[in-house]
């Protein structure tokens, strides 16, 4: 049980990472009070690191933010990028051997992918991979 908890422990801030890093990139297509909400939730989010039950609530929260805040253009170039990251990003969350620092590489690569392409495209193309990664961690939060 020990290992499941650290485990959990470190999927859940390499997914706040993951979210502050997003946040970033669709703040700046976003409303201002969306960006406000997006920004709490974060807050939130690291204050209930501790709390399976209270993480997936914020997170439903979060990614709905999100979601609601994306921008609506259909996806594009972009996610030829960024659909492999992701793709990546689920083998190493999914892996038995959980490898903290190729997730971390990932991360890595994922936050500059998403500082170096045009936003209003990113935002469209990370909307669909974000649910399905979500759908990821929630295998390990239920």
């Amino acid at each position: 049980m020990y290992e499941y908890n650290c485990r959990l422990q470190d999927i859940l801030q390499v997914q706040y990472s993951i979210e502050t890093a997003l946040l970033e990139s669709v703040v700046r297509n976003a409303t201002g009070e969306g960006v406000e909400r997006l920004r709490e939730l974060v807050s939130m989010q690291k204050e209930v690191l501790h709390s399976d039950v209270e993480t997936k609530l914020v997170l439903r929260k979060f990614y709905e933010e999100l979601f609601t805040q994306a921008s609506n253009s259909m996806l594009s170039v972009l996610a030829v990028q960024l659909i492999p990251m992701f793709e990546e990003g689920r083998e190493l969350y999914v892996a038995v051997a959980f490898n903290r620092k190729a997730l971390h590489e990932h991360n890595e690569k994922l936050v500059c992918c998403i500082e170096e392409v045009d936003e209003v495209g990113a935002c469209a193309a990370l909307r669909g991979q974000l649910l399905r990664i979500g759908t990821y961690y929630s295998v390990y939060l239920n």
